[in-house]
């Protein structure tokens, strides 16, 4: 309890809470204490609101740019397996061309072997041939060479 020790106080302190009453009655700036306690409530849901949504905008902000991501990854790989598939497919060409030079060397290979083997083959008949044409041939008889004669000279010499 305060205790007032002069008349001038008393009157300060009266004049003040006049005052301020007058103020608050006056003032509807300053709610009852029951909308203020419902204010703070719904102060304090309007923050919880406002933190959700600033979550879920967050959310939806890294959901884009992990979706942008994603496509972008999908592209390169795309791209990638696009770039992998054109190789393979000229490995396949080359593979095939490569097959196919071969298959026609081997042909050609065959071919050559093919026309040596006949070409031995006509060699040995005409061996065998030429032999049965000696055995069945009548023996050389020597020739009758007649005596030199040496030419007479030429008269200009």
């Amino acid at each position: 309890m305060v205790t007032l020790s002069y008349p001038q106080d008393s009157l300060f302190i009266s004049s003040f809470l006049v005052a301020f009453s007058v103020a608050a009655a006056n003032s509807s700036s300053l709610p009852p204490p029951s909308r203020r306690l419902s204010q703070i409530r719904r102060r304090k849901k309007r923050t919880r609101d406002e933190m959700f949504s600033e979550i879920m905008e967050s959310s939806r902000s890294d959901r884009a740019h992990l979706n942008e991501w994603k496509e972008t990854v999908s592209k390169y790989r795309k791209e990638a397996s696009e770039r992998e598939d054109r190789r393979d497919q000229r490995e396949d060409r080359r593979d095939a061309r490569d097959e196919r030079w071969r298959q026609e060397d081997q042909r050609r290979q065959d071919a050559t072997l093919g026309l040596l083997r006949e070409q031995t083959d006509m060699l040995r008949r005409l061996v065998e041939l030429q032999e049965r044409l000696l055995e069945n041939r009548l023996p050389l008889q020597p020739l009758f060479h007649p005596p030199h004669v040496p030419y007479p000279p030429h008269p200009d010499v």
